[in-house]
């Protein structure tokens, strides 16, 4: 791989964070209920596309470090040793938190079955059950349904004309999957499902090839062109109520985001975005795992202590009460984040490396 490649991921990586300040920002005004000004109404109708950011992202990380890298038995198996401990030691924290709130709180208890498909990571295969214990939950299972077949897209998708066909593929299938599924009646899992969200995680691997077709040159015109040509492509998607329901009616909506988030993916490769090589938003890429998991329980936290209430008698002005509700919020996922991060993140990631090196020095 271009040694140049490695100068731009970075700023990949602080999309992430991106995506989890969406996500917060969506949180504290549909959970929170933080009253927003009409300016920034675009929070409650948009800002849920974090998750999709997310597993657009996914798509490209996992192609960057292990496409091409995943043809051999022992090396997949490696794979999912590490994929397990990046995610695992996490999510169990957090599902001990919520059985013990659900209890205190809520006195809610959960069957020992939903406890074990927690515990697999198959919930998000069961109608009823994909949400998950973990508030939240429901985009981790879908995450690592994606990490089970990713060995199988890489193998089937070696190349640029393979991606673009498997994002056609993808949408077609995600269309007809999801206008199944709410035909039954099963409600949110006709769109809490791996195969809705499949046109997000190949059209971040098409980005990917493409990247890779371009041998990782850098290119700073392009990169700043593909930032714009974005940008202006999600505002008409956003604003444009006749385009995005003609979308709908071509089952396009999902597959017209999953190029938007990939032409901003390429321009972070392209181009040195100053705003994505931040130290700040390099962090909270870093730290975006638990900034997800973390906030709802916190936000759960807050509407218990009637934060609404307080955010609300602050002053009159309504932008002026949600920036306050944001940087407070902000500021204390962060500091939580940060800790489960060094604590629980970290020496599981830690693991995971030791695991693989001593699975790949006793195959020597």
């Amino acid at each position: 791989m271009a040694e140049s490649s490695h100068k731009y991921i970075e700023s990949v990586e602080s999309l992430r964070g991106v995506a989890a300040l969406m996500i917060l920002f969506y949180h504290l005004a549909e959970l929170v209920k933080i009253p927003l000004p009409s300016s920034l109404g675009f929070i409650s109708t948009h800002f849920g596309l974090g998750v999709p950011l997310f597993y657009t992202i996914s798509g490209f990380a996992l192609a960057y470090g292990y496409a091409d890298r995943l043809d051999r038995p022992a090396q997949i198996k490696r794979f999912y040793i590490r994929r397990l401990f990046r995610i695992a030691p996490l999510f169990y924290t957090m599902l001990c938190l919520w059985l013990l709130a659900s209890w205190v709180v809520w006195h809610k208890t959960f069957s020992f079955q939903t406890i074990v498909l927690n515990m697999s990571f198959l919930f998000g295969l069961v109608p009823g059950q994909h949400e998950s214990i973990v508030w939240a939950g429901w985009s981790i299972g879908i995450e690592m349904l994606y990490y089970l077949i990713f060995p199988v897209i890489v193998v089937l998708i070696p190349n640029l004309w393979a991606a673009l066909g498997a994002f056609v593929m993808a949408c077609l299938l995600s269309t007809e999957i999801f206008r199944t599924l709410s035909a039954a009646g099963l409600g949110s899992y006709a769109y809490m499902n791996l195969g809705t969200h499949l046109p997000f995680f190949v059209g971040g691997v098409a980005a990917f090839r493409l990247w890779q077709a371009m041998r990782f040159a850098p290119m700073t015109g392009l990169g700043w062109g593909l930032l714009v040509a974005s940008g202006l492509l999600a505002l008409i998607v956003a604003t444009s109520d006749c385009l995005y329901s003609a979308l709908v009616g071509f089952g396009f909506e999902r597959g017209i985001w999953a190029i938007v988030f990939a032409m901003l993916l390429l321009s972070a490769c392209h181009a040195r975005n100053p705003v994505l090589v931040s130290g700040s938003l390099r962090n909270l890429g870093k730290l975006s795992f638990s900034l997800y998991l973390l906030h709802p329980m916190i936000m759960a936290a807050l509407i218990k202590l009637d934060f609404r209430i307080w955010i609300t008698q602050l002053t009159d002005v309504t932008m002026v009460n949600f920036l306050i509700a944001a940087f407070f919020a902000i500021g204390l996922v962060w500091m939580f984040s940060s800790l489960s991060f060094r604590f629980v993140e970290a020496p599981g990631i830690e693991l995971g490396k030791r695991l693989t090196q001593r699975f790949q020095e006793s195959e020597r």
